[in-house]
């Protein structure tokens, strides 16, 4: 369960005092349907949740559905508040295997550039992606967890400390696009 904003309008990087207790320090898991519930309040999020939900859409046709996103930036903020407007979109890093071996990925991503290119999807999808393939030594995943973790866990601007947000990549993302079809439809 996601924790509320802080005073400072972020996520608390940890929601209690127990260290053994994972679920009460970032990154919090959730579903995506939780992700919804909690981050599609306006008209504004939900078109970037919608985004969100065809970019995962799209990895998983391609066979990238090992893993997990790591889920940042102002849209895990209370942005409208701290920033007077929405999110322009949704910072991610996707943590999973790809589905082939190493020495065709270089082929794999040119057939999925839309997938790969950081450009495209951040105009096709409205997401700024990152990729680790959980397929490569283990320490250089250590290494990319580690720049990642450190990048995404401040506040640009102020270089706050902050929580991040973790979806598992096998999610109820169908369940998340209805809620977000019935909130829409609340709206409209």
């Amino acid at each position: 369960m996601l924790p509320q904003f802080n005073a400072s309008g972020v996520l608390p990087p940890f929601a209690g005092f127990d260290s053994s207790e994972r679920s009460q320090s970032s990154p919090y898991e959730v579903s995506m349907t939780e992700l919804v519930d909690r981050f599609g309040h306006s008209h504004e999020r939900r078109a970037l949740l919608r985004h969100l939900l065809s970019y995962r859409q799209a990895l998983r046709a391609a066979g990238i559905v090992t893993g997990f996103q790591l889920l940042d930036g102002s849209f895990t903020e209370d942005c409208e508040r701290l920033r007077q407007r929405p999110p322009n979109d949704v910072d991610l890093v996707t943590f999973s295997h790809t589905p082939v071996p190493p020495r065709e990925l270089r082929a794999f991503a040119a057939a999925h550039g839309t997938l790969f290119d950081m450009d495209r999807v951040k105009e096709v999808y409205k997401c700024d992606s990152y990729f680790v393939d959980l397929s490569k030594d283990a320490r250089y995943i250590v290494e990319d967890t580690m720049y990642f973790y450190g990048l995404f866990s401040h506040q640009r601007s102020t270089f706050m400390w902050k929580g991040l947000v973790k979806v598992p990549m096998r999610s109820d993302d169908d369940e998340a696009l209805a809620l977000l079809n019935a909130r829409e439809a609340d709206h409209a």
